[in-house]
This record gives structure tokens, C-alpha cells and sequence, in this order.
């Protein structure tokens, strides 16, 4: 008697399948204007990688492993307002000098512009003056290259 065996082999497998992947490569080059320009072809992004004297601005969803991440200082400047309440004037006081004009924008409390000016501080104070305002409460917006500052004040009679 001939017994006859049949094996069944089942074989599970494990794979991967690309849906909605990226294939890329990476390159650089420089400009003319001695600018580095990195490109990954086939992100979204057509304008590279920008690097100047102290930032490097990386675009794109892929980007190199080589690539340094450079920070820019963070530089702390101190506000000081007063007086608050201010009857026609108003003065800001820097703990350092901030270079180049400072904006001055006044807004009421409906978010409206009332006031704005455009002026350099005097070695670490600026004077704003000559503000014809009913009484109420204002919000006040500072800003010059690298300085943001806002506060809220109170004008009375």
C-alpha cells in the first residue's frame, strides 16, 4: 500500500507598499551672489534653502542631516511706560538702545488706529506728545527691527 502525502505549505509574507511616498535626492549649489542653495527634487518647495550671517531658513519636508541650525541671538529690552495715566504725553523708557525708527501705533478699545508716529528714541527714551484723545483706555504697539512691545494705557484729564 503506497501512501501518498500531500503537504500543504502555506507562505505568509510581510511587505511594504509605497502609497503616497516621496523618491528623492539632495544637491547644492551656490549663486553668484555667494548664496547656498539647497534642493530636494521632489519636495513642494521651489525656492531652496536660504543661509545669511546668522539664520538658515530650510524649506521642504525633507532636508539634510548635515545641516546646522543656527539661532539667532535673543535679545531681552525692558519697557518701562509712564506715566500711566497720561494726561498729553507719554514716554517709553529701553533698558538698551533700539536702533532705526520706532513705529507708534494707538488704538482704542474698538481696535481703531487713532494714532500713529514714526520716530527714532532719544539714546533710550521716546516721547510721544501732543495727543488729543477723549478719556478712556488705549492700546499701545512698539516696534522697530528686532523689538515688539505692547501695553495698554489710560488716558484721564
Amino acid at each position: 500500500m503506497k501512501i501518498i502525502l500531500f503537504l500543504f505549505i502555506t507562505f505568509t509574507g510581510f511587505s511594504q507598499s509605497l502609497h503616497h511616498q516621496m523618491l528623492s535626492s539632495q544637491g547644492m549649489s551656490t549663486t553668484a551672489g555667494g548664496f547656498k542653495v539647497s534642493q530636494t527634487i521632489g519636495q513642494l518647495s521651489v525656492t531652496g534653502n536660504y543661509r545669511g550671517s546668522d539664520v538658515i531658513v530650510g524649506q521642504g519636508f525633507q532636508q539634510s542631516s548635515m545641516m546646522k541650525t543656527v539661532k539667532a541671538p535673543v535679545i531681552t529690552i525692558t519697557t518701562t511706560t509712564y506715566p500711566n495715566p497720561f494726561v498729553d504725553q507719554i514716554n517709553f523708557e529701553f533698558s538698551s538702545v533700539i536702533s532705526g525708527p520706532i513705529k507708534f501705533s494707538l488704538y482704542d478699545v474698538m481696535g481703531r488706529l487713532v494714532a500713529f508716529q514714526e520716530k527714532p528714541a532719544n539714546d533710550t527714551v521716546l516721547t510721544i506728545n501732543e495727543l488729543s484723545l477723549s478719556e478712556g483706555v488705549y492700546f499701545v504697539k512698539l516696534s522697530a527691527k528686532n523689538y515688539n512691545y505692547s501695553t495698554n494705557l489710560l488716558k484721564s484729564k
